[in-house]
């Protein structure tokens, strides 16, 4: 009976190695599902980067466009209140004369 139990506590040995095994096989199948995950998150991340980055491009060049448009706009604004206040000033006293020397008036 010695022999048998050699024999037993070998089938219970490489029972055990089968289910060390298979545990190992089922922890590193989850370790490179959970790696996978992991590179297509950094994949993901860097793409929402780029994206990210085109964007603020964009919204540069709308700064700098809306930048322009408000110095000309300072420029156009200058020049209309230049002109409103040669407009809005006091006419001299002979304009009236000067007015009807030039059409004939009297």
């Amino acid at each position: 009976m010695a022999a048998g139990g050699a024999a037993d506590a070998q089938a219970r040995f490489g029972h055990s190695v089968k289910g060390l095994l298979t545990e190992k096989v089922t922890s590193c199948g989850t370790d490179v599902i959970a790696l996978t995950k992991q590179v297509l998150k950094g994949s993901r991340s860097a793409e929402l980067l780029g994206q990210a980055a085109r964007n603020m491009v964009m919204q540069e060049d709308a700064i700098l466009h809306s930048e322009d448009s408000l110095r000309k706009m300072a420029i156009i604004t200058t020049h209309l209140q230049y002109h409103f206040s040669k407009l809005s000033r006091p006419r001299s006293s002979n304009f009236p004369a000067l007015f009807r020397r030039f059409w004939g008036g009297s």
